[in-house]
């Protein structure tokens, strides 16, 4: 592999794939592409403007640390990194989920999902952000045909006939576009992978647009302390104001029970009772203060709340770009759908489509045909399309089925909860929606 610096600019003048962003999704299609037998021959660049640590030894160095942040990787995205040979080292600092514990506050209905009943080893795994990231750059620096260039933007986009021209520009040190010539560089792209997030700028540049659902709320992230060991439990707790999730995380050598949270609140200007704070006033808290608003939302079924790492906090929304490809162009990841947290469906969403269209673009190389075609995406959007309806309602859904407080939608709720916890065949689809399963193998 030719590993490009930081600071360097690609090193030819046409790629097979052009990947812009070098997040988890960017990354994990690279792999996804470059692993198979069949892709033997095809070229991918990806550009990224954060340094990415490239791994140089055997196997990447872990860096434990109590406020890490987490992914939970559904069953089904376990799978896809099996296939992609990166899941024995993810698995060394990962927690199985084996239960998620579903309930609503201050209403008798809740439901127990364990994953021995439905047959299954787990639901899935929490895995740290650093570690997943570390895994998948080791195992790119084992593909040669990825190109890494960090520290700089595709900058411009130019649709052809066959392709795409894109410009690749470096990086100041304010991170803005560099205006040197010598900085700058243009280069066709067989396929272009626009990866750059919800707020797409590479979207906006191509003139398409997004449906946008604000949902006046923010998420606050951090990592928990428990008195009482999780077990490898998950908690979905509706309240009154929004959502508490609590995921299941490893052991570390100093900090037991560690869980990760996702609590979500109103945001700043969509207060609506005084005796609740919303999230901007949580986070002026301190910590004990913090804690005891957390207890009171969560409860006590992992005991008392011990400690509460960094918290952070984004505001929500439901993001669906209008188009997801053009000819010689898709839109991946966040770029193409980004959802509110709450079922932890997200990302899990955005790798079952890179699995699809990994497959799609080995297949077409294999038997040399074009591989960014209309044809080839049009197929790859139309079979992912059922996926993501169902994805995206089951998240919408969730929340806005529990964000409605009259007293016969509370009854509703409580009486299907209860209905879930003790009716197999609902509990089996509900878990294989949580587990992101449709029945298929992966690439």
């Amino acid at each position: 592999m030719t590993q490009a610096s930081a600071t360097s600019l690609p090193v030819k003048n046409h790629y097979d794939i052009v990947i812009a962003g070098g997040g988890m999704v960017g990354l994990s299609l690279a792999c996804a592409i470059a692993h198979a037998a069949d892709a033997a021959g095809l070229s991918i660049l990806l550009v990224d403007n954060f340094p990415l640590a490239a791994a140089e030894q055997a196997s990447p160095a872990y860096h434990p640390s109590f406020d890490a942040r987490s992914t939970a990787l559904s069953a089904a995205s376990i799978d896809i990194y099996q296939t992609l040979g990166v899941l024995p080292q993810l698995l060394q600092h990962a927690q199985p989920i084996k239960q998620i514990h579903v309930s609503d506050q201050g209403h008798s209905g809740n439901a127990l999902l364990d994953a021995q009943e439905q047959n299954k080893d787990c639901f899935g795994y929490v895995i740290e952000n650093q570690w997943l990231g570390a895994v998948l750059l080791n195992r790119m620096n084992e593909l040669p045909a990825i190109e890494l260039v960090t520290g700089a933007s595709v900058s411009e986009i130019k649709p052809t006939q066959s392709g795409a021209t894109v410009a690749v520009t470096r990086l100041d040190k304010q991170r803005q576009l560099s205006a040197h010539n010598e900085d700058r560089c243009e280069l066709r792209a067989g396929l272009l992978v626009v990866a750059d997030g919800a707020q797409s700028g590479l979207r906006t540049s191509l003139g398409i647009s997004a449906s946008v659902k604000h949902y006046e709320q923010t998420a606050i992230i951090a990592n928990v302390q428990t008195q009482l060991p999780h077990n490898g439990q998950a908690f979905e707790r509706f309240t009154a104001y929004g959502a508490v999730a609590l995921l299941p995380l490893p052991d570390l050598a100093d900090s037991k029970n560690r869980s990760a949270l996702v609590w979500t609140l109103p945001g700043t200007g969509h207060h609506t009772d005084s005796t609740q704070p919303n999230a901007e006033a949580l986070l002026a808290l301190d910590s004990d203060e913090f804690i005891a608003q957390l207890q009171k939302a969560f409860g006590f079924r992992l005991g008392a709340i011990k400690r509460v790492g960094k918290t952070q906090s984004y505001p929500l929304a439901l993001t669906i770009s209008d188009e997801v490809y053009r000819n010689h162009i898709v839109l991946m990841g966040n770029a193409a759908h980004s959802l509110h947290p709450v079922a932890g469906q997200g990302f899990n969403l955005a790798l079952r489509d890179v699995a699809a269209l990994a497959e799609r673009v080995v297949n077409a190389h294999s038997a040399g045909q074009d591989i960014g075609s209309l044809a080839l995406l049009e197929d790859y959007a139309q079979a992912q399309l059922a996926d993501q309806n169902l994805t995206i309602g089951f998240s919408h859904n969730l929340i806005e089925l529990f964000g409605l407080q009259a007293l016969p939608v509370q009854l509703g709720r409580s009486l299907g909860l209860l209905a879930l916890d003790l009716f197999k065949p609902a509990k089996d689809l509900f878990a294989n929606q949580a587990s992101g399963l449709g029945g298929r193998k992966w690439l």
